[in-house]
This record gives C-alpha cells, sequence and structure tokens, in this order.
C-alpha cells in the first residue's frame, strides 16, 4: 500500500479488535488485497448485508491502530447513515463525532475523526481539506452519490486528494454515465471497475446472506388519460407515458391491488414468523409522504397493529428506525430513508410499492432484506412487486444470481419458490390523467431467464499475503474484556451538550444574563472556542463550572 510505511505519532491507543467479531473470509482477502495494491485509493465491491461497514472499520482501527493515519473520514449519502458508522465504531473503540457541521471547525483532537455526509462537505471542503492535513483515512460509502452531484465530487477532490488511502465501498454496481466517481478507474468503453469484488452468488453459498424470493403481481389496471379510458395489465406492452400511468394505478394505496398485496404481505410475514423467525418484520417502500400514509392506515387494518413510518427529511428518522429494528413490530413504511445503507436484520418480508426503476435503487432496497441473523436455519426473504417488466427484468437478474449460486451449494438447497432515487415522476405538468380501479393477483409463472449480469467489469486481483495488517488465522486480535460502548464517545459529548444547555438556561433565568454571555464566559473559562469545538473534558469541566454556581 502506499505511503503507509512510516508511523506517525499515536494520538490514542486502540483496544484490541473483539474476539466476538472475527472477519469473515471475504473481509481477509480484502484486507490482503488492500494490501497489495498500488496507489492511494481502493474500490471495493461486497453485497448488501456482506459487511462492508466491518471491513471498513477494521481497516481504520489498522490503520489508526499502527500509527499510519491520525484520523478517519466517513463520508456517507444520509446523517442517518453517517450515525450507524459513528455506533458501530465505538464498538472497536474508534471514537467518530457524527453529523459534525462544518461551522464548528475542525475537530478537536480527543477523537479519531467524523462521520458526515457528502453534501457537508461540498458545503465546506476546504474546511475539510485544512483538517486532512492531518494523514487521514477516507472512507467513502456508496461513492457513487459523488457522481450524482458535480458539486458533490468537486468539492470530495479538493478535500481529500491529499489523504494517505481513499477507501471506496460500494453495494450496488453502478454504471459509467456522463459524471464519473472521484478515484473510480474506467476502462475503454467506461465502464467502473472495482480491485475487489465480492458478489451475492458467492455470499450465498458463504451463507453471509439471505437468498430472496420474488413475487410479482398482475392484474387489470384502469385509468383515463388524455380523455380515454384506458384498460390493461401489466404483460400488455404499452407507451412509456401509458406504462408509467398503469403502474401508479397498481400503487394507488386505496385500489385493489394495493389491498391484494397488503394482505399477502402480511399473511406471508405471519408464515415466516411461525416458521420459526418469531421477531421478522416487513417493510414497505412507498412513492412519497402522502402515499406513504395512505399505505400505513390500509395496513393497519389489516395487520391489526399500526406500522412505523419513517421519512427521510424527519429529524427523529434515524432514532425511528433504531427502535424498530431493536422492536417486534411488524411493519416499516417508508420513503427512501431505509433504501440503502440501513441495518435492519430482522427484514424478511417487502413490498415494492413506488415506481422508482433504475437498478440502482431496486438493488438498495432488495439489500435490506439479505442480511441473515444467527437463527433461524431457513432465511428465505420474500419481495412482493408489481409485474412490471422494467421491475420484473431486475428482478430476473438477481434471481439468477440466487439459483446460480444455490446450484453450486453443495448442501441442501434453501428453498426454490419461485442518495438516493429522485421521487419517482408523477406525470408531466397538467396531464389529463385519473387512476380509476384496479385488481391484483400474484403470478403463478417463475421468474426465469437467460440475463446475468457482473457487477464490475473486471476480476478482482489475486489475494497478496498479509503483511502490514496483523490478521491471525480467524480474524481476531486477541480477546479485550468487553467491547467500547459507544456511551464512551460521541453519545457521551451530546449528553454534555445537552446537560450544558439545560444548565445555561437555568442560570439565564436566576442571573439575567443571555445564554449567548454565559456561554461565552465559560468557554474563556475553559479555553474552548465554542461548545462544538470542547473536547469531552471541556465539556465536564464547564458543567462543573455551571453546576458551582447554580448551587452557591
Amino acid at each position: 500500500m502506499t505511503d503507509l510505511a512510516a508511523p506517525i505519532a499515536r494520538s490514542r491507543q486502540l483496544p484490541p479488535w473483539p474476539a466476538a467479531r472475527p472477519l469473515r473470509a471475504w473481509q481477509r482477502e480484502a484486507l490482503s488485497a488492500l494490501e497489495g495494491h498500488e496507489g492511494p485509493s481502493f474500490l471495493a465491491s461486497a453485497t448488501p448485508a456482506a459487511g462492508k461497514t466491518t471491513f471498513g472499520l477494521r481497516v481504520a482501527w489498522e490503520l489508526l491502530r499502527t500509527g499510519r493515519v491520525a484520523r478517519v473520514v466517513v463520508a456517507g449519502p444520509t446523517t442517518h447513515i453517517c450515525r450507524q458508522w459513528a455506533a458501530d465504531a465505538a464498538r472497536y473503540g474508534i471514537d467518530l463525532e457524527p453529523n459534525r457541521p462544518n461551522a464548528e471547525g475542525v475537530e478537536p483532537r480527543d477523537r479519531h475523526g467524523v462521520a458526515v455526509t457528502y453534501q457537508t462537505i461540498a458545503a465546506g471542503p476546504k474546511l475539510h481539506a485544512r483538517a486532512a492535513r492531518r494523514p487521514t483515512l477516507l472512507i467513502a460509502d456508496e461513492p457513487h452519490h459523488m457522481g450524482e452531484s458535480a458539486a458533490w465530487g468537486r468539492s470530495a477532490l479538493e478535500a481529500f486528494d491529499g489523504c494517505v488511502l481513499r477507501l471506496l465501498l460500494s453495494g450496488t454496481p453502478f454504471r459509467s454515465d456522463n459524471a464519473a466517481i472521484p478515484w473510480v478507474a474506467y476502462d475503454d468503453d467506461g465502464v467502473s471497475s472495482a480491485d475487489y469484488v465480492y458478489g451475492y452468488p458467492q455470499a450465498l453459498v458463504d451463507e453471509v446472506c439471505r437468498p430472496i424470493t420474488f413475487l410479482p403481481y398482475d392484474g387489470e389496471m384502469e385509468w383515463r388519460s388524455d380523455g380515454r379510458l384506458r384498460q390493461a395489465s401489466f404483460d400488455l406492452v404499452l407507451p412509456q407515458a401509458e406504462a408509467a400511468r398503469r403502474l401508479r394505478t397498481a400503487l394507488d394505496a386505496a385500489g385493489d391491488w394495493m389491498g391484494e398485496v397488503l394482505r399477502d404481505a402480511d399473511a406471508r410475514l405471519s408464515q415466516v414468523r411461525a416458521e420459526g423467525h418469531a421477531d421478522a418484520g416487513g417493510l414497505v417502500v412507498a412513492s412519497d409522504q402522502d402515499h406513504a400514509r395512505a399505505i400505513a392506515a390500509r395496513l393497519a387494518g389489516i395487520a391489526g397493529e399500526e406500522p412505523e413510518i419513517v421519512m427521510s427529511d424527519e429529524p427523529e428518522a434515524s432514532a425511528r428506525i433504531a427502535a424498530f429494528s431493536a422492536s417486534r413490530r411488524r411493519w416499516l413504511v417508508s420513503v427512501l430513508m431505509v433504501s440503502e445503507g440501513v441495518d435492519i436484520p430482522r427484514l424478511r418480508v417487502g413490498v415494492y410499492a413506488t415506481a422508482a426503476k433504475t437498478e440502482l435503487f431496486f438493488r438498495q432496497v432488495v439489500g435490506r432484506f439479505i442480511r441473515r441473523t444467527p437463527a433461524p436455519e431457513r432465511q428465505m426473504s420474500y419481495l412482493l412487486l408489481p409485474a412490471d417488466l422494467r421491475l420484473k427484468r431486475l428482478a430476473v437478474e438477481i434471481e439468477e444470481e440466487r439459483r446460480h449460486a444455490l446450484d453450486l451449494t453443495p448442501r441442501e438447497a434453501l428453498g426454490d419458490e419461485g442518495f438516493d432515487e429522485p421521487p419517482p415522476e408523477r406525470g408531466e405538468p397538467g396531464e389529463a390523467f385519473e387512476m380509476l380501479s384496479s385488481t391484483g393477483a400474484q403470478l403463478d409463472e417463475a421468474i426465469l431467464s437467460e440475463t446475468t449480469m457482473q457487477l464490475f467489469a473486471t476480476e478482482p486481483p489475486p489475494s497478496a499475503a498479509l503483511a502490514a495488517f496483523a490478521v491471525d488465522p480467524v480474524g481476531a486480535a486477541p480477546a479485550s474484556s468487553s467491547e467500547p460502548s459507544a456511551a464512551a464517545g460521541f453519545a457521551s459529548r451530546e449528553r454534555l451538550r445537552e446537560e450544558r444547555t439545560k444548565l445555561v438556561g437555568q442560570l439565564s433565568r436566576r442571573t439575567g444574563e443571555s445564554h449567548r454571555e454565559i456561554h461565552a464566559r465559560v468557554n474563556r473559562r475553559t479555553g474552548v472556542r465554542s461548545v462544538g469545538a470542547a473536547t469531552r473534558e471541556q465539556l465536564e469541566k464547564g458543567n462543573e463550572l455551571l453546576i458551582r454556581e447554580l448551587t452557591k
């Protein structure tokens, strides 16, 4: 690996890698490939649910532990994913500050770095470039987002061009378009290539991921457009505009098609629970917020339980996703929020109720259902979807990968039942379109096709022997007595800042001083520029000063 031979001073000692979290075989192989890689950028493509976060954090742990970097920056597509990275990092003693505003300046040195969105980086590239003067590891999660906005890509190049290592982690395939993704290699045909690839078929063989079955639903949809009454099932080829209207008619939350699909999905979830996965959950991906609320209301009557609703722009969305993940509730209804990077391992049944039809978005949704849990043994997941021709083709590709993997598996087969994406098109302005009725019925035909898909154009390089990375044969370092708690890092600082706000409010009411005056006085006495720039020790000292003033 380039320029990693000379260690720098270690800012903080890290605990041993937890013995309870050994690396998977592909993660050890990817570490070996990284060690033998030439250049400061490395793209690893691993299927959703394979463990990209753990792999990225192992790289960060190794480089911090050996002193080859002084800090880590995780760049992610959403604030929820950034917070999830910070929480996962804390398990290994890596202290990342999630979603740190640019206005607070460069992070204090009592932590190992930050986890921030691509949008945040784009808003302050010079700040991040200044912070990256310290030897920095950049982990770019789902880097295709840097290609969706030219400004995001340019800002990332400006901010992290001098990093010691740029580790790009992708869970979904992305192909060439007019906006190249920073630090990604392209072949002569403009197709992106990865330095290491771990695909869905191999993950199935290794029992890292669950298999998934697609259940397409056809029906008769009736709508009125441009003054004409139209009726068609999904097997009829229509002009693009009318095909979109047919799909939107099927997805009408009040229609019979949606009612049939929701009833079958809830029955399927009950079956999965009865087979041994008692806390299995379901997810409906809706088209927009109004659509999500209407579906949730209808699903509540079917399931006998109010679904959780999560919107991508709600400030409490992360907490609600975490609460649902830890609960036994049956259904979550969401718009975009859980399409990418969100970890809810108990999801087993899904309803694809959005008109979004890009391969990237579809595979992101599929990725929510293929993360394995320790039990039960048989872990087939199910995704119910419209029998729209484009969606069926996307499902076929994944189904073929699954069948190929199961054919290669020597043990008993597991069964054979058959950001982000922009908001879906709502039609042309002023169009005369009215959804009238729909009926739904699951297709009896199996999804079969000769189509297969190669995620990236090049095969992964042969694994090299590990040298700088100290990974033992089972991928675990000596055991530590206990795993670090997230409360030891960013969560404890958040608690101290909340406590600071309450204490300042109490003192303001007593003395008549403004909040700003009190904050400024305490900051001067603790030697800090702002509350956001304070270390944990400085926050504790400031709160002690305020408590003493209040208890005089």
